[in-house]
């Protein structure tokens, strides 16, 4: 989830690569950076340095705007090659990186460009027909929904989510997509509250049990977000 596995504040690509970019993209010089990238290389070197600076320039210049840009660009330039995997990754750091904390904190005037990377992945990963990024990717558009106050909708996607999880087996990934369908209707369906609350709960207990410590400590957080906690 997240981006990747890519740690934070360490380059993917090089300082001075990222420096030239962003200084493109600072400048509203767009067509600049995507004729730079474009010059690097073949169409595999283009693409990876593409991904990696699109990371690098939330990651190291915490500048997620600026990394959704050159990413959308990206996207525009692997779907034109056919490169359907690389294309979904970025769409995929595009939503996540404006979600650092899930569907909390997200401001109004990012949240279309959040929703539309969401969807367009979710298109993506449907014709690349792998069943494991697929239900990451729903769950990426079902929290994106979910920032935008859209409950019933994000509820729809993290279902599908849970169902490719249950075929799968598995029991965190299908506990990820439960916690907000959980939050969805504690938060926002009063008829529902408490059936959220149970569901949340649920959820929060599978990650403790079988997930790692980041998910752990995620799956606290996100009881908070909502004044929950586990006994």
């Amino acid at each position: 989830m997240a981006d990747e596995g890519h740690e934070h504040g360490q380059y993917l690509t090089d300082e001075a690569m990222v420096e030239k970019v962003y200084s493109y993209l600072a400048s509203d010089k767009l067509d600049s950076a995507v004729a730079y990238l474009k010059g690097l290389g073949d169409d595999n070197i283009v693409v990876n340095k593409w991904v990696g600076v699109q990371c690098d320039i939330n990651n190291v210049k915490k500048d997620p705007r600026l990394s959704a840009m050159i990413g959308q660009a990206g996207v525009d330039y692997c779907i034109g090659k056919d490169y359907k995997l690389p294309a979904a990754m970025m769409l995929h750091n595009i939503s996540a990186f404006f979600l650092p904390k899930f569907d909390e904190g997200v401001l109004a005037e990012d949240i279309p460009t959040i929703l539309e990377a969401a969807k367009q992945q979710v298109i993506l990963r449907r014709e690349i027909k792998q069943d494991d990024p697929l239900m990451w990717a729903l769950w990426d558009e079902g929290v994106a929904q979910l920032a935008a106050g859209n409950a019933v909708d994000a509820i729809v996607q993290l279902e599908e989510g849970v169902s490719i999880a249950q075929q799968k087996k598995d029991k965190n990934g299908e506990a990820w997509c439960c916690i907000f369908i959980g939050k969805a209707k504690y938060k926002y369906t009063p008829s529902q509250k408490e059936e959220g609350r149970k569901e949340m709960l649920a959820a929060a207990r599978v990650l403790m049990d079988g997930g790692e410590d980041w998910e752990k400590e995620s799956a606290v957080e996100i009881l908070e977000s909502v004044g929950l906690k586990l006994d």
